[in-house]
């Protein structure tokens, strides 16, 4: 099963550095739009900072910022996921893998039942199966994660996930439309 995987996520990884800016742009918005609903009943948004291939968490976070709304982004430990607050993305650095991450990393955020968390991944399907990056952070965080959990996906890589008894579950997948 891991052979499966690492090949589909070297297919899927080529194929999001092929989608054009116009087509990603317009698949953010989409999403962006299905997902503020929720996220103005949040208590506080946890979220990865995107990359280039990835669905834009950017704008998710402006939008928090701008209301108020706590955010807080992952550190990647050897096994283990934490988050810490931001307030702007002044307060981010590179870090472990190239990804930005919070440079300040003196207190641990303590999500609460009404917290969201962005799942990232290549792919997912309509039952909250994701494929994420393979290294199994987020199926740790969600096994201790009280919140509702959300998988932003572009509809393109909406598709059968082969998953594993480790692999966590979201509530729920928003696709682009």
């Amino acid at each position: 099963m891991q052979e499966v995987k690492r090949e589909l996520r070297k297919q899927l990884i080529a194929r999001r550095k092929a989608m054009s800016e116009a087509e990603k742009i317009q698949a953010d918005e989409s999403i962006f739009a299905q997902i503020k609903p929720f996220l103005e009943k949040a208590s506080a948004v946890l979220t990865y900072v995107s990359t280039e291939i990835e669905v834009d968490t950017r704008r998710i976070m402006e939008f928090c910022f701008e209301r108020g709304i706590p955010v807080a982004v992952p550190v990647s430990g050897d096994t283990e996921l934490s988050f810490y607050e931001i307030r702007s993305f002044s307060e981010l650095s590179e870090g472990r893998f190239g990804i930005l991450e919070p440079a300040n990393r003196s207190e641990t955020f303590s999500a609460d039942s009404n917290a969201l968390c962005i799942v990232p991944a290549l792919c997912a399907d309509g039952n909250g199966a994701r494929l994420g990056y393979g290294r199994g952070y987020y199926d740790r965080f969600l096994s201790r994660f009280d919140g509702k959990s959300i998988i932003l996906c572009y509809s393109d890589f909406k598709m059968s996930v082969p998953t594993e008894p480790h692999d966590k579950r979201c509530a729920m997948t928003i696709f682009d439309i």
